[in-house]
């Protein structure tokens, strides 16, 4: 769903990494009320005209370290900078993707989606472009498995794959295909979770970085 210019989405993550984003998060908000309250951010003595000024001043100095990934203080900012982290990553930053195609955009689960060890939920606001590559790059590098999947099933209508196995080696031949098939898809929804993970990482690098 789109709504003001941003594109809703929902991670689902271990509970270890939504621990660990609560710590960094408090911890990133505890550095930005330092910067704040900077001698050079304070008010006292200065007409309402020029007060004004100064609090512009310091939330455009805010918003300016933000988007420079130097402080990753709300869910939306570290989750947009550790995306952007784990697309250069794999490669797809900087590649011009065809089109998303609608049936990627429809709601429910893409072909090869996989379930386990994912308790919690975190809720994310993206801009829409940003959302519109992890879209682009993830069905387009997984076509022909997905493809390979819809055909799958094609030919075994009255088999159910589980969402998630823990051992290969225990199933049924076909079983086992849709498993390797559905091992070579990347959902959005890995993205999001690799996402989370670099940007908890960038946020504990910066964390480290201002304690000294």
């Amino acid at each position: 769903m789109e709504k003001l210019g941003k594109h809703q989405a929902t991670a689902k993550v271990r509970l270890e990494t939504r621990e660990r984003l609560t710590e960094e998060l408090k911890a990133q908000k505890k550095y930005r009320a330092e910067l704040e309250s900077d001698d050079r951010w304070s008010v006292a003595g200065l007409s309402r005209q020029d007060a004004k000024k100064v609090r512009a001043a310091r939330r455009g100095e805010m918003e300016r370290l933000r988007k420079a990934g130097e402080l990753l203080d709300t869910v939306d900012v570290l989750a947009i900078h550790g995306i952007e982290l784990e697309l250069r990553a794999r490669g797809w930053w900087d590649r011009r993707w065809p089109p998303v195609p609608g049936e990627a955009m429809d709601p429910g689960r893409w072909p090869g989606s996989r379930d386990g060890g994912y308790p919690k939920s975190v809720p994310l606001r993206l801009p829409q472009p940003l959302a519109r590559k992890v879209y682009a790059a993830c069905w387009h590098t997984s076509a022909k498995s997905i493809e390979a999947l819809l055909a799958w099933r094609d030919r075994h209508p009255g088999m159910v794959p589980a969402r998630f196995y823990d051992d290969l080696d225990d199933l049924p031949d076909p079983l086992r295909e849709y498993a390797r098939l559905a091992s070579e898809v990347t959902t959005v929804g890995d993205v999001w979770r690799g996402g989370l993970d670099r940007g908890i990482d960038a946020a504990a690098a910066l964390r480290a970085k201002f304690a000294n």
